[in-house]
């Protein structure tokens, strides 16, 4: 049988069902909740399959000395912690949990549009300070989201996701994609745009594209630019795809409105000067953070792991090249 490591903690309820799969399980206790680089550095030669959890790096000489591995799967959407490459050329599959994270991360994307739009913090705030109702009144700055338009950067599965719930709040849809979707077009009534006419036309731009080395920073100071100044930002992808300056540059200097983001440019790290401003609604890359949602992670991420140790090609399978070789 094959050995499991794991680089988070995973609640006993779940990795139950693990057991019965796997010869050996190795993952962190409860109160140490991740791993260190070191520490998989010094048992990854043993293990069979991998699971990464909170964007673990696995690169370099990790993957050297993973002289075993015949799966890495982590558990969310995105892989950009991953050296897709030199996996790839150590036959070694790549796997991630598209289908788990779509939901919750969609819901998310509307609680942030929501919070930042209506100022839910602000008037939190505001309660708490004053030990009073309607002290203040932003009628100036928040706005309803009925009739509006929710412009889309990248129409996968997360963005349909939240596409569809925005409609359910009476907005029109607008999107870009380098692959067109006429399916959901005809769906939910949305309409196809270049990437500069989303930024133009939309009362709130919602990113939901993966990172790659060439849409980093796309969403920089040109592109608040283009943004109209009553536009709101949000970020729920990935840090590395806004340049995190520009956009504190662009709320501060109100060439837009304000701003959601639950993903920074250095994480975990995160700039002092945008914790300082109001009208960003900051939250600490937690999209699919809910107990259902990680639980279908894990089994979504098993489901694959234990279609690659049978020779079989799992649905998440990422660098497909490797399809003939499983």
């Amino acid at each position: 049988m094959a050995k499991l490591l794991v680089t988070g903690w995973i609640p006993e309820d779940i990795i139950g069902k693990y057991r019965e799969q796997f010869e050996e399980i190795v993952l962190p206790d409860e109160k140490k909740t991740n791993y260190t680089v070191g520490e998989v550095s010094g048992m990854i030669g043993r293990f069979d399959v991998l699971f990464t959890i909170s964007a673990f790096p696995f690169r370099d000489d990790l993957i050297e000395k993973a002289v075993n591995l015949k799966a890495v799967c982590n558990l969310g959407v995105g892989y950009d912690n991953i050296d897709v490459q030199a996996c790839t050329e150590r036959n070694i599959c790549v796997i991630n949990t598209p289908v788990s994270v779509c939901e919750p991360t969609a819901e998310f994307t509307i609680a942030l549009m929501m919070s930042i739009t209506r100022g839910t913090l602000m008037y939190d705030r505001e309660v708490r300070e004053t030990k009073r109702t309607a002290s203040v009144c932003f009628f100036d700055r928040d706005i309803m989201l009925y009739g509006k338009t929710l412009g889309i950067l990248g129409f996968g599965r997360i963005g349909q996701a939240a596409a569809r719930k925005a409609k359910g709040l009476g907005m029109n849809i607008i999107y870009y994609d380098p692959y067109r979707k006429e399916d959901a077009e005809k769906e939910m009534d949305a309409v196809y745009c270049t990437f500069d006419e989303v930024l133009e036309k939309a009362d709130v731009v919602s990113c939901h594209m993966p990172y790659t080395e060439e849409n980093h920073h796309v969403i920089g100071a040109e592109a608040f630019r283009k943004m109209k100044k009553t536009a709101y930002f949000i970020n729920v992808a990935r840090g590395p795809i806004m340049d995190e300056p520009a956009l504190v540059y662009a709320v501060k200097n109100k060439v837009i409105r304000g701003a959601a983001t639950d993903v920074y440019e250095n994480e975990p790290h995160i700039s002092e000067e945008i914790t300082k401003l109001n009208n960003i609604v900051l939250s600490p890359h937690i999209g699919s953070n809910v107990y259902e949602a990680r639980r279908n992670m894990a089994w979504e991420a098993l489901d694959g792991s234990l279609s690659v140790l049978a020779h079989a090609r799992p649905h998440n399978l990422v660098n497909t090249s490797l399809m003939g070789q499983i």
